[in-house]
């Protein structure tokens, strides 16, 4: 636990610390001592700390010292247990820190058993602390919850095999899949086996983020630092700290936030916007792509260090139409998810859905049965209640200047990537042009929405570099 003595008096700061470390038979503790608001400010700039006491008579430049950094505390480290220090029994000052959202106070002169017993309760504090940050950055989205992962696959199990060998490890962990594959799931897997509720997991999204507001969403940012910085803003990384951060969409990211995010896997240093000294973390970084990292390193577009650094753990989820033991199993857990236990498929769904291709894997199956499960009239879902486009299970015979076309070995030499995007532009393209909206294109095509969209971001992408 990292702990802050604020207090003007040397002797007291010196007291109290001699007095923790005796408790702290493990060394596990990390002590932090100020005697000003300044150099409290600059601890809890540089330090994501868990326990701080603060000495509200605090002989300070500024006005009401200790009750301006308990204040400061409540607003900007939240997840910091504050513990008030006073040398007055008054209950009008107590109330008045505990609604600035002081945890306990300690009355001057204290004995050793009152501090042992705000020691044994803080890290309790903290979890809940933690907890509540972690709900709130979550709200909107979904509730991250313990997680077990079942499958007949005999691939996915020997996935799962290896990924159950990294409870405890802290490593980072690349996670490599076709789009729809699960591969959030997985990392929530991840954290899970880890069996603390405590540990944040917190998620981003690489590719909603826009490039100016990259660096100060993972990394936060201080008051002051541009216009609208009204408030100091803790990073995604600070609100991870002791647990692990999800960073999906990975090859989106800017080759400058990249050197930042190499440093903070390096060392475990974040610099937020506008403050020139480093914050240590301490988070694993789970991350998360579609795309091949090879390719893009040969691209020059994303950062060969980086990359390195990023799969000290390497999986690959394997696609949906490689694991067919599973699709009935997924299928019921996703009614039973939706509330509609009462339903089940009939013979010829299950044919239809074994039968089927699933180009947006894991994702297009979820909603293929929840829209299933509203179109059904009775407790049996039928194939028909299944998405159109499923039924077009037969593929069609590609004309003969398709697939016979002989191409020009100048042009084939080294240009796979290159010669596929083209043609998937094309398609797409055509698609569009007679289709007019992106919806109607997918349907035409016979892929999911989201699988175009996903592919007409990555050629845009490569468009730019």
């Amino acid at each position: 636990m990292r702990i802050l003595l604020v207090d003007d008096e040397t002797l007291v700061r010196k007291t109290m610390q001699a007095q923790l470390q005796s408790f702290d038979r493990a060394g596990t503790h990390e002590i932090f001592t100020a005697g000003t608001l300044d150099e409290a400010l600059k601890v809890l700039e540089t330090q994501v700390i868990d326990l701080a006491f603060l000495d509200l008579s605090l002989d300070d430049s500024a006005e009401h010292a200790g009750l301006k950094l308990l204040k400061e505390i409540s607003q900007c480290y939240p997840s910091t247990v504050a513990v008030t220090v006073t040398g007055h029994d008054e209950v009008k000052l107590i109330e008045e820190c505990l609604k600035a959202g002081a945890a306990d106070y300690l009355v001057k002169p204290f004995d050793v058993e009152m501090l042992r017993q705000v020691l044994r309760k803080a890290p309790v504090i903290n979890r809940l602390l933690r907890k509540n940050q972690t709900l709130k950055s979550q709200a909107g989205k979904y509730f991250v919850k313990p997680l077990e992962l079942k499958s007949k696959s005999p691939a996915f199990n020997a996935l799962l095999d290896k990924v159950r060998k990294l409870r405890g490890a802290g490593q980072s962990v690349l996670i490599r899949g076709e789009s729809g594959s699960g591969k959030e799931i997985l990392a929530q897997y991840l954290w899970s086996i880890e069996g603390d509720e405590s540990r944040p997991f917190i998620a981003v999204n690489c590719g909603a983020i826009t490039a100016s507001l990259a660096e100060s969403e993972l990394f936060g940012h201080k008051k002051g630092s541009f216009s609208g910085a009204t408030d100091h803003r803790a990073g995604k990384f600070e609100a991870a700290d002791g647990g692990d951060l999800f960073l999906d969409e990975l090859a989106t990211i800017s080759l400058d936030i990249q050197v930042k995010l190499l440093r903070a896997l390096s060392s475990g240093d974040i610099y937020p916007v506008g403050q020139d000294t480093p914050k240590k973390v301490n988070c694993r970084v789970i991350a998360a792509t579609n795309e091949s990292l090879e390719e893009l390193i040969a691209a020059k577009t994303f950062r060969e260090d980086l990359f390195f650094r990023i799969k000290q753990f390497s999986f690959v989820i394997p696609p949906l139409r490689e694991r067919k033991e599973d699709i009935l199993d997924l299928a019921t857990q996703f009614l039973r998810e939706k509330n509609y236990s009462d339903k089940h498929l009939s013979k010829s769904a299950e044919t239809l859905l074994l039968s089927y291709s699933w180009p947006g894997n894991v994702r297009e199956l979820r909603s293929a049965i929840e829209v299933a499960a509203v179109l059904s009239d009775g407790n049996e879902i039928q194939a028909e209640d299944l998405s159109p486009h499923l039924m077009a299970t037969s593929k069609p015979v590609l004309p003969s200047n398709v697939v016979n076309q002989d191409f020009d070995e100048a042009v084939l030499e080294g240009n796979f990537y290159h010669l596929v995007r083209e043609f998937e532009q094309k398609l797409i393209d055509t698609a569009l042009k007679k289709k007019g909206s992106e919806a109607s294109a997918a349907k035409y095509l016979g892929v999911p929405r989201s699988t175009l969209g996903d592919i007409r971001r990555r050629l845009l992408s490569a468009a730019k570099r």
